[in-house]
């Protein structure tokens, strides 16, 4: 018998799940069972919906056992169509782009390596705290001339899969878009012309006759900082933060992530795919579109129940 939801007197969790290429019978039965489904339904070749009465794991461990299996995984408690939500908020290093910023501009003075290692503590959240961290590095790249970073821009820096899909897609739904980043505004300013976000806000690098100095102007964004922004956007709008989603990888995520009605994580570091909503670590961004397309009706049935 398929669940019917309408004779439960509990909330029903749903867990979208989507992988790369087809959910085999097997696999789709075989994590019904690990996560303890109480039914399922295929919404694609690609993308099963499991439905929980009641969790029998921490959100973190149903993410886990996605993860196992090889797919990436949604955990919806409410479902929600896009234009319910009126705010997206990303970071960029490792989120919307390829690179992180910083580590290539150190690659120009011969410090990447130092500079990476100093990048992955902060990120992971480890012993150096960010702030410090952050001035840490661009010191490093003090005597580097801003020309080149036109080239480093051209040559080294590419825009996410699906990521001019999912901003153009949130924009037609009537959602505001915002880069909320640690890095650069040169680079924030760039990707967010070429994906027509609506805005960036991010860390400014001091130059003097054409070179960096290693010093930062203005306010250093970090986690505290990037959360304030998001909730002003929000207060902006005259919206809850729960009517925004923020798409980030690392530590200094983690507070504005927790301000959102959905938070998600792309190619995320362990400490981010452990609180978040969803994660992305196969597929592109645009796979969060499939997420709130397969976000299912009462009474789904499909796939073998436990």
């Amino acid at each position: 018998m398929p669940l019917n939801v309408d004779d439960l007197e509990f909330p029903v969790m749903q867990i979208v799940t989507q992988r790369a290429g087809p959910f085999s019978d097997d696999l789709a039965r075989h994590l019904s069972h690990a996560l303890g489904a109480n039914d399922s339904t295929r919404r694609s070749s690609s993308c099963v919906v499991y439905m929980l009465a009641r969790a029998p794991l921490a959100r973190d461990a149903l993410h886990a056992v996605c993860r196992e299996h090889d797919v990436d995984s949604a955990i919806i408690q409410t479902p929600r169509p896009l234009s319910a939500f009126k705010l997206l908020v990303f970071d960029m290093d490792s989120t919307l782009i390829n690179i992180e910023c910083i580590d290539e501009l150190a690659d120009l003075v011969g410090k990447k390596q130092e500079v990476a290692a100093l990048t992955e503590r902060a990120m992971q959240n480890r012993d150096v705290d960010y702030d410090t961290s952050l001035r840490m590095r661009t010191r490093l790249l003090a005597g580097l001339s801003v020309a080149r970073f036109d080239d480093l821009y051209a040559q080294r820096l590419q825009i996410t899969p699906g990521a001019a899909a999912l901003v153009k897609t949130a924009k037609m739904a009537g959602l505001k878009t915002a880069i909320v980043s640690g890095g650069f505004d040169y680079f924030t300013g760039r990707v967010r012309a070429e994906l027509g976000v609506d805005e960036d806000y991010s860390n400014h690098l001091e130059v003097v006759a054409g070179k960096l100095t290693g010093e930062l102007l203005g306010t250093l964004i970090n986690a505290d900082v990037k959360a304030r922004r998001v909730q002003a956007l929000c207060l902006d709008l005259g919206i809850p933060t729960s009517d925004a989603i923020v798409v980030g990888d690392g530590a200094n995520d983690l507070k504005m992530m927790a301000l959102a009605g959905l938070s998600v994580g792309y190619r995320a570091k362990p400490v981010v795919r452990a609180a978040v909503d969803v994660n992305i670590e196969r597929l592109g961004l645009d796979s969060l579109l499939t997420v709130f397309d397969a976000q299912a009706a009462p009474g789904i049935s499909g796939v073998e129940p436990r």
